[in-house]
């Protein structure tokens, strides 16, 4: 898995502010946009939102994330999340899984830790994925087209994506799935990974979005 926050809004926390100050004040945006206000005077105001939960005026602050080798397991359960995130995917359709065009000869795939910490289970999983590469190379030697014969592949195969989500969204989805018990380990692992990736750029989140011991 490697992520890269590739995009952001700027003056994130402004924004934010602006937002937020604009609900109570009788100045316009624009003119409150205008106003020379420090990191500390911003914050005292949105800790108050963040606080009372009035979260739709954090909506105005984004991020884009480049995501590359996740499962497709990980992209269904990742694309539920539909409100306030957009999703481009590498497509199936038109990216061949040919094993003469993968370095190596097997598509890339991402392997549980359960799968690889149990006596026996790596080598099983290994030789059902390269049947399905074969399945995969025969069906398009018979004709089939890619947008037929990718029904074989697995949902451990990995897949590429961009994401960008409102901070709300942000926040909404790492709730779920971290903070919250029970989600899976894999998308639980990349949400981490982006919360980190956007505390380094904007500090002032760290309280608000805060990272797991374990």
């Amino acid at each position: 898995m490697e992520i890269q926050l590739i995009a952001k809004t700027p003056n994130f926390l402004k924004t934010c502010w602006v937002a937020a100050r604009t609900c109570y004040s009788a100045d316009s945006p624009l003119e409150l946009w205008q106003e020379n206000k420090t990191e500390e005077e911003m914050l005292r105001l949105l800790d108050r939102i963040m606080t009372s939960k009035h979260l739709s005026v954090v909506e105005h602050s984004s991020m884009t994330f480049a995501v590359k080798n996740v499962s497709r397991t990980l992209l269904a359960q990742y694309s539920r999340h539909r409100i306030g995130v957009s999703l481009s995917v590498q497509s199936q359709r038109y990216v061949s899984e040919q094993s003469a065009k993968i370095p190596g000869g097997l598509f890339s795939n991402v392997v549980p830790a359960t799968i690889q910490e149990t006596p026996g289970a790596y080598e099983r999983y290994l030789a059902s994925l390269k049947g399905i590469q074969q399945a995969y190379d025969d069906l398009l030697q018979m004709g089939v087209a890619k947008q037929d014969a990718r029904f074989v592949l697995p949902g451990g195969i990995c897949t590429n994506f961009v994401t960008t989500l409102n901070l709300r969204s942000f926040m909404d989805i790492y709730e779920k799935r971290v903070t919250t018990p029970g989600a899976q380990w894999e998308i639980r692992e990349m949400m981490i990974r982006m919360r980190d990736l956007l505390v380094a750029e904007e500090p002032w989140l760290e309280r608000y979005i805060q990272r797991p011991e374990r």
